[in-house]
């Protein structure tokens, strides 16, 4: 039989020539239909809205062929959208459709941020809608198996399935290392897809994970989507508008990214607004009513649960925002007048709750706005692996050593946390550290600065103009530890902040206490973010206070704008003569510079 200009087989089914002609579109054949009405039809075909028998199939919605459409026509987007706005859905359907059109030779990854919300959520939609095909006698190939959860095209031969032309569940917790969230979604074919529930909670290593599998294959598509928290995390970032934030609002159904495109589905446009008999699965003026009431509209609840959008700045109060790291140019490098001195700060995190060790180097000296600042290098996570032949805090302290031998650093260089059971690392690292010296009298002895983030607030004053001590401004040490990050920021004489550590200062809450500022505990944090933990800002901010107590630096908080201005001129009119400036810190200072 021919249809849509191409000759099938007699027995072919409908639903097998859509697919066809959906996977292998040819736009110059006028026979043919637009590419995504064969993939409408296709689903239809399989899951019509009512089976003869009356089982309930799939309903779709406006914003199910708005997804259909944008599915097909670009590679690389991200969905915005409320709570019961049917994402997990469409992007199972999508993706259970996008398998069957070539079986042989497509591999789907799907990832959430755990097992539990993987079977739950996405995962469960595509194994009921796999098997609502196999309950209405239709053809379908896969074998499904529990752990891992695989839909796999070739039957399995024991405990061994194939590897390739399948779809995947994989569940990447936040905390998960780097490597082996590239490791697992390592995976190529010639149609590889790769889609991100919750984005928002996920590890950012997916989508540099995304651009490994991509490269070398037929079609490689993306998909994240989520409840937008902030523009920084990894759905955020994802979702980037090319031309920038200020060139969206709510207004906006789409966007240009620098990657492909972002859809937004707005809460208040529900389809189940207006049908909610119909569209009972999708948010309702109901639920929209009840969270107007409590927390809202102007929450940051309201704002991801119930319109679908980042909250604007403002409706938190963080330590930082992206708007406060823009105007201060706390991401900035900086230009010496003098050579800079290299000192650490570290989290160790593994007994307070973290999820990794950090040590954030930085550089401090004479810069040239004519004051002393501190730049903050790239954090360097220290792996936390146990070893038969020492202890993991054997280990950590050999691999901080050697970051300090690296730089030319002594452990009086370096400043720690030793809340708790971390207290023990330092007098590790001291021990190790002493023994060195006797054996090589060119080193430096020293003795580790520790901090306790659970002390009280310091009798330090809180700016050269603000004598008030800071045990009258802050509840407890490391509220004043984190908001000093934000005051040192402020006299410009903070730099360099890394992606991560400018998504933690973003991130964490602080709030009034009576004439106290209070920071959001770390467990709150996790549990309210879905498990981001501050251990690089806490990294940063025991350089800063190295910076300040051990190197004696008070944050200058006297610089009027008219000062600023007239440092600026300053500072580019000395970079005019190269002579009297030292050469930016990435040309000259680096850390196998010293």
């Amino acid at each position: 039989m021919i249809r849509y200009g191409k000759k099938f087989p007699d027995n072919v089914s409908d639903a097998s020539v859509e697919l066809y002609c959906y996977r292998y579109h040819n736009p110059n054949n006028a026979a043919m239909l637009p590419k995504h009405e064969h993939f409408i039809n296709a689903i239809k075909l399989l899951w019509p809205e009512r089976y003869d028998d009356g089982t309930p199939g799939y309903i779709w919605s406006q914003w199910s062929y708005v997804r259909a459409k944008a599915w097909c026509d670009h590679n690389y987007q991200t969905w915005w959208g409320p709570a019961a706005s049917g994402k997990s859905t469409d992007a199972a359907i999508f993706a259970l459709t996008h398998w069957l059109s070539a079986p042989t030779k497509t591999t789907i990854i799907v990832c959430s941020t755990s097992m539990t919300d993987l079977k739950q959520r996405i995962w469960r939609e595509i194994v009921r809608l796999w098997s609502l095909l196999k309950a209405m006698d239709v053809t379908v190939p896969g074998v499904k198996k529990e752990m891992p959860p695989t839909i796999t095209y070739e039957p399995q031969i024991g405990e061994a399935i194939n590897t390739v032309n399948a779809l995947f569940g994989i569940p990447i917790p936040r905390g998960t290392a780097e490597d082996a969230v590239k490791s697992a979604l390592g995976k190529h074919n010639e149609y590889v897809c790769l889609i991100v529930d919750e984005m928002q909670l996920m590890h950012p290593a997916v989508e540099e994970g995304f651009d490994n599998v991509s490269a070398g294959n037929r079609e490689a598509k993306f998909l994240g989507m989520g409840n937008p928290v902030s523009r920084l995390d990894s759905l955020g970032k994802a979702s980037t508008p090319k031309i920038g934030w200020d060139s969206i609002t709510t207004e906006n159904e789409s966007w240009e990214t620098k990657k492909g495109m972002c859809f937004f589905f707005d809460g208040l446009k529900s389809p189940g607004v207006e049908d909610p008999e119909r569209y009972f699965f999708l948010l309702t003026q109901k639920q929209i009513d009840q969270m107007i009431k409590d927390p809202g509209p102007d929450s940051p609840r309201f704002w991801t649960q119930r319109r679908g959008f980042c909250p604007p700045e403002g409706l938190t109060q963080t330590v930082m925002s992206e708007t406060f790291v823009n105007q201060y140019g706390l991401k900035d490098s900086i230009h010496w007048i003098e050579k800079p001195k290299p000192i650490g700060g570290i989290d160790p995190a593994f007994s307070s709750g973290g999820d990794k060790a950090v040590f954030v180097l930085g550089l401090y000296g004479k810069a040239a706005n004519r004051l002393t600042c501190l730049l903050c290098k790239d954090p360097i996570n220290i792996p936390l692996e146990l070893s038969a032949n020492e202890t993991m805090t054997d280990k950590l302290a050999g691999s901080i050593i050697k970051i300090m031998v690296t730089n030319a650093m002594c452990p009086s260089d370096i400043t720690l946390d030793t809340t708790g059971a971390q207290s023990m690392l330092a007098d590790v690292i001291d021990q190790k550290w002493l023994k060195m010296c006797d054996e090589n009298s060119a080193l430096k002895p020293g003795r580790c600065n520790r901090l306790s983030f659970g002390g009280k607030p310091s009798d330090l004053p809180f700016t050269t103009t603000d004598p008030t001590p800071c045990k009258d401004k802050f509840d407890r040490k490391v509220s004043e530890l984190w908001y000093m990050a934000r005051i040192f920021g402020m006299s410009d004489q903070l730099k360099g902040l890394s992606e991560q550590a400018v998504q933690e200062f973003c991130t964490r809450l602080t709030t009034d206490r009576g004439t106290k500022i209070v920071l959001e505990p770390k467990k709150d944090m996790k549990e309210r973010t879905g498990g981001l933990s501050p251990d690089t800002g806490d990294a940063t901010v025991c350089l800063v206070d190295h910076f300040r107590k051990v190197c004696g630096i008070t944050p200058e908080q006297n610089l009027s704008e008219i000062r600023r201005k007239k440092i600026n001129r300053v500072v580019h009119s000395m970079l005019d003569d190269v002579d009297n400036a030292y050469p930016d810190e990435n040309s000259l200072y680096t850390v196998d510079a010293f």
